[in-house]
């Protein structure tokens, strides 16, 4: 396969921030089966960092032998035997797509929902070669609760480090784009959060870390397109199974200890409420998650709509105060999400809906594409008759766009005709109706 040249790149190639030849040291990473263009040994041409996490970092390559083309590479940061747990947990990330979320020969596969997820194509930490053949049991076992990582030491049957290879996704991620999306954006996303989750569902599994830095858009809106969503990084994912909820294996539990201030402890908002105890009080039993499985999941999608409707920062503060006093829970109608559904998503476990039925309040309120949704305003306002502009009421722009079944605030200024001056508390009424109201 014949490495694309730079004018056929869509983004530029950030310059290696390591080498792939020098001694591993502070600022040199050693990367697994690298390519040497002198004797054309190695796999991966290495060609810059795409993220890093506390265990792992991501890399951008190009597939020298086994023509991927451009691939994102994770490797693992730390390989002994005291690290065994984060290589299975490498592995096993890597394995719920392969074997569940991009398995075609599951009864479950679903083309459309699988794309919402990156895809991961090969698993190269060295736990394919030890215990069950068969993931499901492999799996059960490395999670058991009398399994003791630390005891229980493994040698990893290969000698670099541990690394998965995913598909690239380009786009920017959605924590950064924020700010720029409009109204039926967010929309969109939301809608693409709840089917990505109603699609995890189907296999009982709970992401655990569903939050825009997570997530890209790989597509923006255009004429006739939606935005495009894709779901990353299954590092933390579990199944939602009985028993998982309060299996105290390292390799389950996650998120044990938020932070020593208040400040960094506001960071894990995506949290639940239920979950954030236990982080806190180390000594306390384990709670990975509340069932039922889609809880978790539930909770940090509203949290997730709190950020697209009031921003990073307002949202973790009015997030705050919604546990004790949910009648504080803004209307998020401005982008399709009733004020009842995200105070439903971020109450008690018990309560929050399930994502089929969260697809189903938001699904209603997708907007049309924009011709369409063009020419309807057009006929609108083409049959609202004119008014003195005396006759206007004080009314909450958001609940009116509710009561009329408008989407955007442009909507509302092409059917009632705005002028220039008027305020988002003040619109213009239009025929008795509108007075009624």
């Amino acid at each position: 396969m014949a490495k694309p040249s730079k004018d056929e790149e869509e983004i530029a190639v950030p310059a290696p921030v390591f080498s792939v030849t020098a001694k591993d040291d502070k600022d040199k990473i050693a990367l697994p089966d690298a390519h040497d263009p002198v004797t054309g040994h190695g796999r991966w041409l290495y060609e810059g960092r795409l993220g890093e996490g506390g265990l792992a970092t991501v890399f951008r390559a190009w597939d020298c032998k086994g023509g991927l083309g451009f691939v994102a590479v994770k490797v693992l940061k730390k390989h002994s035997k005291a690290h065994a747990r984060h290589a299975f947990a490498m592995h096993r990330e890597s394995q719920w797509s392969l074997e569940r979320l991009h398995n075609r020969a599951d009864p479950r596969y679903s083309e459309e929902h699988a794309k919402l997820f990156a895809r991961y194509l090969e698993d190269h930490t060295g736990f394919v070669e030890l215990g069950p053949e068969d993931f499901e049991e492999r799996r059960k076992d490395f999670e058991s609760p009398s399994f003791d990582w630390y005891k229980q030491r493994i040698d990893l049957p290969i000698a670099s480090k541990p690394y998965v290879v995913m598909e690239l996704v380009k786009g920017e991620t959605l924590q950064v784009a924020m700010p720029s999306m409009s109204a039926t954006e967010k929309r969109q996303v939301i809608l693409q959060c709840a089917t990505a989750l109603e699609y995890l569902e189907r296999f009982h599994m709970i992401h655990r870390d569903f939050r825009g830095c997570n997530m890209h858009l790989i597509a923006r809106e255009k004429p006739n397109e939606s935005c495009q969503l894709k779901i990353l990084d299954l590092g933390v994912m579990i199944s939602s199974e009985a028993g998982m909820e309060v299996n105290c294996n390292m390799a389950v539990q996650a998120f044990r200890r938020r932070g020593e201030t208040e400040e960094k402890r506001k960071r894990y908002d995506w949290l639940p409420w239920e979950v954030r105890s236990a982080c806190d009080e180390l000594q306390g039993a384990v709670k990975n998650f509340e069932p039922p499985g889609h809880s978790f999941d539930a909770f940090s999608l509203g949290v997730l709509i709190l950020h697209l409707l009031l921003g990073k920062t307002k949202a973790r503060s009015v997030l705050d105060s919604l546990q004790d006093h949910p009648e504080r829970t803004p209307d998020g109608c401005g982008i399709g999400v009733p004020k009842e559904l995200l105070g439903n998503l971020l109450a008690e476990a018990a309560k929050r809906p399930r994502p089929r039925e969260v697809c189903a309040q938001l699904v209603p309120l997708r907007l049309k594409s924009p011709q369409k949704e063009a020419a309807v305003s057009a006929e609108k306002a083409e049959a609202t008759p004119a008014v003195p502009s005396c006759h206007t009421v004080s009314l909450d722009l958001r609940a009116f766009a509710c009561l009329w079944g408008l989407q955007t605030y442009d909507d509302i200024c092409r059917v009632q005709r705005f002028s220039e001056h008027s305020s988002r508390t003040c619109v213009r009424t239009f025929g008795r109706s509108a007075m009624e109201i």
